[in-house]
């Protein structure tokens, strides 16, 4: 590859090692692209910049600075790959627009709110075409189980094995699998979806999730109804509730659970983080800082205010 490489072909060259590596970067893919875009559009230079990344990570209007830091950081991670090819590239230093490395405000839901909004999601929609029982399924799911979206959403009727109440989770993040238990009251909530699925949908290679028979539920229509439902619900204080949190939600209530019970929460994260499929040790730890609650609990049991191992948060 040379300075003269069209920068489209280099974002997907890019992007095709990395998708090698494991790394699915739907998001980022689309952002380099847009990038690529504006690049071509209002710099008309054949290599990248540190003046056209930064208007380009800047351009949507009225967004966070955490937001702007976050499109600066993919820009500079795709520059420092591409400079290994075209020494012209410029690379933008570490943290010029900020960090892009914080986390969202967490919300953790309450049973009162998850019982408001599972009510609410049953009345989407006609009877006749049952959305309203496919959202409120789906967000029943995610509360139970911590699963994400995109584990839900990719769940197909034959990875459900009814008789051991076990989801076989096949498109985790980075091409991970696991499986992941649920309770009885949940595995009878999916058996009643399932039961109520039209004929047409028997298909065993069908999503799970579906608005009619040949419409699999995707993340992005999951989300706007989400939005409209926190909104119908006067959900609308920030930091605003997300899909996510259901996640965060089913961590802190496993964690405050077990700390009630007087369980050894060191062997018990071990079993939370590989339930929820995390990566790295630390992810889970996190927890343990990031919530209030939790955090009070924990430095009221523990001599030493964390306990953790050490090096236990280097890298969250």
């Amino acid at each position: 590859m040379s300075g003269s490489t069209d920068l489209r072909q280099a974002i997907d060259y890019y992007l095709s090692c990395r998708h090698q590596l494991g790394f699915a970067l739907r998001a980022e893919g689309a952002r380099l692209r847009s990038l690529a875009c504006y690049a071509q559009q209002h710099h008309r230079a054949t290599f990248l910049t540190i003046d056209c990344m930064v208007a380009w990570a800047q351009s949507p209007a009225g967004a966070s600075p955490h937001y702007y830091a976050k499109r600066l950081g993919i820009a500079r991670r795709f520059a420092q790959f591409q400079a290994a090819f075209d020494p012209a590239t410029e690379v933008p230093p570490a943290g010029m627009l900020g960090s892009c490395s914080c986390r969202p405000p967490v919300h953790i839901y309450t049973e009162g709110e998850v019982r408001a909004l599972l009510q609410a999601a049953a009345q989407v929609g006609s009877p006749e075409t049952r959305p309203g029982q496919t959202y409120q399924t789906l967000l029943g799911l995610l509360w139970c189980s911590g699963l994400r979206i995109s584990e839900a959403l990719h769940l197909q009727r034959t990875d459900i094995d009814w008789p051991s109440g076990a989801l076989t989770i096949r498109h985790a993040k980075f091409g991970q699998s696991r499986l992941v238990p649920v309770a009885d009251t949940s595995l009878a909530a999916l058996r009643r979806y399932d039961q109520q699925r039209p004929a047409d949908t028997a298909d065993t290679t069908r999503a799970f999730f579906t608005l009619g028979a040949d419409h699999p539920l995707c993340a992005d229509r999951a989300r706007k109804v989400f939005h409209q439902l926190c909104a119908q619900l006067s959900w609308t204080e920030p930091p605003r509730p997300r899909l996510h949190d259901f996640r965060h939600t089913f961590a802190v209530n496993s964690l405050i659970r077990w700390h009630q019970q007087g369980a050894d929460l060191q062997q018990k994260i071990l079993s939370l983080a590989a339930y929820l499929g995390h990566r790295r040790l630390a992810h889970t730890y996190w927890y343990l800082t990031a919530v209030p609650q939790l955090m009070s609990l924990i430095t009221a049991r523990l001599p030493d205010p964390l306990a953790l191992p050490k090096g236990a948060l280097s890298d969250v």
